[in-house]
């Protein structure tokens, strides 16, 4: 083949290239709208402003809720007064939402009947008593507290209201009697010696951290899992986790906090599955510092971290 030929035929593949390309750019802007400029940037106009009009929609359900919240028909308030172990008065005013109060109290009745309910409770609970650790963390940062004053503060919280028995349906308040044979009122109430007693408290005789936090009703699992929720909620480095066994007044349930050199070893726990030690705070007694005095229980055994995540 000639030079000539060549140089014509490359001359033609190039002529059918340009057609082809004329073509297929042709197409891209027909009224398919593909690559079309406008019809992108009308696009794009509808699509922010859709965005604009979904957000704008739930801050405004979000202002309305947080407006039915603050309404006091629609809200709780407590104010919670009480001595700390280095004898500083505390004061915490804080609202729950009746909604909350009453969706902690149907999560209770829907979990499980054994300790796996701790969790549930604690997990449920957070937001509804968002005001209140709130107001807790105010404290620590206005009193400038350190990390042990903090946790003393939130746990002498706890044990301030008097002793509450929480029952179940098949351990009703009408059979209970103490060491001593007396029998507790049933008008479920906190209240000094011989305490009142709360009836048909299901599944698993124990209050949410949201209800003892309305009511100040409750016992040691009560009490302990309301000082535990506190202190992990806060966020601030509180090493605790729940704690149950036995001591000579039978079952009990305590609260284990993680510290370095733990000042009661006979009164500690060791998380088999992380190797931490947590020793034991009793909650149910009003100022036991457990930091800085004896604990209460001389028989102490079977006992078991349960963590609660």
């Amino acid at each position: 083949m000639t030079r000539e030929k060549k140089y014509f035929n490359v001359s033609q593949l190039l002529f059918w290239a340009l057609i082809v390309l004329l073509i297929v750019l042709s197409f891209l802007k027909s009224d398919l709208g593909l690559f079309n400029e406008n019809e992108l940037s009308r696009r794009h106009a509808e699509a922010d402003s859709l965005n604009k009009i979904a957000l704008q929609e739930q801050e405004e359900q979000e202002e309305e809720e947080n407006a039915q919240d603050n309404d006091p028909e629609n809200t709780i308030k407590r104010t919670w007064k009480w001595e700390s172990f280095d004898g500083k008065i505390y004061t915490l005013s804080f609202s729950i939402p009746k909604k909350a109060y009453e969706s902690a109290r149907q999560n209770r009745l829907k979990l499980p009947a054994d300790p796996n309910c701790w969790t549930g409770m604690f997990r449920h609970d957070r937001s509804g008593l968002k005001d209140m650790v709130e107001g807790y963390r105010n404290i620590i940062e206005e009193q400038k507290l350190d990390y042990r004053q903090a946790m003393q503060m939130v746990v002498s919280s706890a044990q301030n209201f008097d002793y509450t028995y929480i029952t179940w349906a098949k351990d009703p308040c009408r059979d209970i009697r103490d060491a001593n044979g007396e029998k507790p009122s049933q008008d479920c109430k906190p209240k000094p010696y011989p305490y009142g007693c709360c009836d048909n408290v299901e599944p698993f005789a124990v209050y949410s951290p949201l209800e003892y936090a309305v009511n100040g009703a409750g016992d040691c699992d009560t009490k302990s899992l309301f000082a535990m929720s506190i202190l992990k909620y806060l966020n601030m480095g509180f090493d605790a986790e729940m704690l149950m066994g036995e001591v000579e007044a039978g079952h009990h349930a305590m609260l284990g906090i993680c510290v370095p050199n733990p000042p009661f070893r006979k009164h500690s726990v060791r998380d088999m599955r992380t190797g931490k030690r947590y020793y034991a705070w009793e909650c149910t007694q009003r100022n036991n510092a457990a930091e800085l005095g004896a604990p209460v229980w001389q028989i102490f055994k079977n006992w078991e971290v349960v963590p609660i995540r």
